[in-house]
C-alpha cells in the first residue's frame, strides 16, 4: 500500500514537472522507432498514426493531404504519442488499451484500391503477367509504391501496397489511365475499435481511444472510451474515462 501511495505521489510530481512550460518537449517530426517496440507492433502503430492523421486533417479542414505518400512531419508526432501510450507502464488506461488491442479503424484505407479494368488492354495484361505495364507513367507508380494486383472477379482487381499510403490520391492517379475505368480506395465494412485525435500541438496531443464490442460487423452496441493527453516528454495523462463497463 505504501509503495502504491509513493508511486502516485511521484507520478504527481512528474506530471507537474512535465506540464511546466519551461520543460516542455516537442514531438519529433521524423519517424523514430522506439527500441522497445517490436517491428510488427511498430508497423501497426505506423498505420494507426497515418489513419489518425488523415482523419484529423480532413475533419479539421486544415490542410489538404493530396500527395500519395504522406509526409512524415504530418504523422510522426502522432506516431511518437502512440508509442508512448503503448509503452506506458503506469496508467491503467494504457494497460487496458493494450489488453483490448485498440487501434485505428480500417487500415485497408492505406493499403488497398479497387479498380475496374479493360482486360483486353495490352498494358494491363503486361502488368498482370509480368509486374510492369510498358506504360512509363504507370510503371513509375508501380515501381515507387510496389503496386501488386489481386483478381476479384472478371474486370475487377484490387491494387494493394505493403506500405501505407494515401490510397485516395493513388486512385485519382490510376483513373488517369484510359484502360482503368474506375478506381476507389478501399473502405471498411462494419465497426470496431478506433483512435481519434482532438487536439494537436507540437508538445501535446489529445487522443480518444475507444473499444467497441457486441455485433461490431453491423455496428458496435457497446463502447468504452479513454481520453488521454500525451506530452512530448512521454508523459501520459488520463483526462477522462467513460462508456460501458469493459467486458
Amino acid at each position: 500500500m505504501k509503495n502504491r501511495v509513493l508511486s502516485i505521489l511521484l507520478f504527481g510530481v512528474y506530471l507537474l514537472y512535465a506540464c511546466d512550460s519551461d520543460t516542455a518537449e516537442n514531438f519529433p517530426t521524423q519517424v523514430i522507432q522506439d527500441s522497445r517496440v517490436s517491428d510488427s507492433i511498430f508497423e501497426i502503430l505506423l498505420d494507426d498514426a497515418k489513419l489518425i492523421c488523415m482523419d484529423f486533417y480532413t475533419n479539421q479542414e486544415m490542410e489538404e493531404l493530396s500527395d500519395i505518400e504522406l509526409k512524415e512531419y504530418h504523422f510522426a508526432p502522432i506516431l511518437a504519442a502512440l508509442q508512448s501510450v503503448y509503452l506506458d507502464s503506469i496508467s491503467t488506461a494504457s494497460s487496458d488499451i493494450r489488453k483490448y488491442n485498440v487501434h485505428a479503424l480500417c487500415p485497408e484505407k492505406l493499403h488497398k484500391t479497387r479498380i475496374s479494368i479493360d482486360t483486353t488492354n495490352e498494358n494491363f495484361n503486361s502488368w498482370k503477367t509480368y509486374g510492369f505495364s510498358n506504360n512509363l507513367s504507370l510503371d513509375l507508380l508501380i515501381n515507387e509504391y510496389d503496386l501488386q494486383l489481386d483478381s476479384i472477379k472478371e474486370t475487377q482487381y484490387m491494387v494493394h501496397t505493403g506500405t501505407g499510403i494515401n490510397q485516395e490520391s493513388l486512385a485519382g492517379e490510376l483513373k488517369k489511365f484510359s484502360f482503368i475505368k474506375k478506381a476507389q480506395a478501399a473502405n471498411c465494412i462494419g465497426d470496431g475499435s478506433h483512435i481519434e485525435i482532438i487536439y494537436f500541438n507540437p508538445d501535446f496531443i489529445q487522443l480518444i481511444y475507444s473499444y467497441g464490442w457486441g455485433d461490431c460487423p453491423s455496428g458496435c452496441t457497446n463502447r468504452h472510451y479513454w481520453e488521454l493527453g500525451i506530452y512530448g516528454s512521454g508523459l501520459i495523462e488520463l483526462l477522462s474515462e467513460s462508456g460501458k463497463e469493459l467486458p
